[in-house]
């Protein structure tokens, strides 16, 4: 059975930070995109407007073959120079493989993942659960597969001072 990709929840801008019982996560200077490894093994990197990005992010397609069937949500992000790049990100665009192999080498990029979708097995169907249920099972893959770059699980806090803290900084 393959999988639909959902479409992705996006931001809305808001004059203040908000305040109540909510968690706050760091905002990336990236291309939103959903990584999904179906059952059947097959890789698709999507951007939020549904455009196929596995071509521009090899190295993020080939980390994807190693996990289980999963459907991630986050941000393709690439530093350099110690930091976000967004321009490098336009590099990857359109371009032959080689060119875009030059930019892996220079410039690789990561996948910082906010959202757990789906992941294989019976319990599989996460996208219906509430925000905190999701968080803690996208946590418990990032440590039953030991993940490491090109995979960055979002930072998360239920502070609004912490988040304060992120957004001046």
């Amino acid at each position: 059975m393959e999988w639909r990709l959902p479409d992705p929840m996006l931001a809305k801008a808001v004059e203040d930070l908000p305040t109540g019982p909510l968690a706050y996560e760091a905002k990336w200077d990236g291309f939103r995109a959903i990584v999904s490894r179906s059952p059947a093994g097959s890789v698709e990197i999507r951007s939020r407007q549904g455009t196929l990005l596995n071509p521009g992010f090899p190295e993020i397609a080939t980390a994807a073959g190693d996990l289980p069937a999963v459907i991630l949500d986050g941000e393709i992000v690439i530093w350099h120079g110690g930091r976000l790049a967004f321009e490098r990100l336009l590099r990857r665009l359109n371009r032959r493989p080689a060119s875009v192999e030059a930019e892996v080498r220079s410039s690789p990029a990561h996948f910082v993942a906010f959202d757990l979708l789906r992941i294989d097995g019976p319990k599989g169907e996460v996208a219906r659960l509430p925000y905190r249920d999701r968080r803690a099972r996208l946590e418990a893959l990032f440590a039953e597969q030991q993940l490491q770059p090109p995979w960055m699980l979002c930072p998360m806090t239920l502070d609004r001072d912490e988040a304060l803290s992120w957004m001046r900084e």
